[in-house]
């Protein structure tokens, strides 16, 4: 029997399975690479490449909010308040080390041009849309990367890092997770009670105040319009059957 090779996220991939032998252990999907990530997982990644700016922007615009609640909470106050904005600007910092990071070592093996030093000077939202079009634009090698030397913080101490391309899509994987949480973004959640349309799952979902619904069982994105044509369609066949 070949050996199962299963996807890098383990626990954490968007179809991961229960061990038939350790039922409190959950195992990512079968895939048929030796290492990387299923389709699912593949695909949540390359969104959250994507999101990459808009989520640095929300992040800035959450700071701003916390900013002005504590002007109004303290004014009259001596003392300067406990910097409670701190989380959020090291998940902006390092979002943006880690974007650049990967997009400068993709871009490498692509042979695409990428300026460290005119990077470091530019606007964390130019950078990031930089970064974005070369790790979408080269997802394939981003994942294939291997043995990668980067600088970054570990366990507060800044130290160099040895690590993989599929090391870089858990860190991006991450990061974005924590971006949406810290700007509020995971809260209210509308679990739609249709399947999707792309993999059957139940599994549609559309944040509050959001006009997309997306699968969170293969990441397939719809517009209003797309799924109430989707459930008129299901009800004829339902109908008909």
């Amino acid at each position: 029997m070949p050996e199962l090779h299963r996807c890098y996220r383990g626990s954490r991939c968007t179809h991961h399975e229960t061990d038939p032998d350790y039922p409190t252990i959950k195992r990512g999907a079968p895939i048929n690479a030796a290492e990387g990530l299923c389709d699912a997982c593949t695909r949540h990644l390359r969104q959250a490449i994507v999101d990459m700016p808009r989520d640095y922007l929300d992040l800035e615009t959450t700071i701003a909010g916390t900013r002005d609640g504590l002007r109004q909470l303290v004014a009259g106050t001596p003392e300067l308040p406990v910097p409670i904005s701190l989380t959020i600007a090291s998940v902006q910092a390092e979002l943006l080390h880690e974007a650049q990071c990967w997009a400068e070592s993709t871009a490498e093996v692509l042979g695409v041009w990428w300026d460290t030093q005119k990077t470091q000077r530019s606007r964390p939202g130019v950078v990031l849309e930089r970064a974005k079009h070369v790790l979408t634009g080269g997802l394939s090698a981003f994942l294939a990367l291997r043995n990668v030397v980067h600088t970054g913080w570990v366990f507060d101490c800044w130290t160099t890092l040895d690590r993989d391309g599929l090391d870089g899509a858990l860190v991006l994987l991450d990061l974005h997770y924590r971006a949406r949480a810290l700007t509020g973004q995971r809260r209210l959640v509308n679990h739609l009670p249709v399947p999707c349309p792309n993999c059957d799952h139940m599994a549609l979902i559309r944040e509050d105040g959001d006009e997309t619904i997306e699968c969170r069982a293969c990441a397939q994105r719809y517009t209003q319009d797309e799924y109430e044509r989707s459930c008129t369609l299901l009800a004829r066949v339902e109908r008909a059957a």
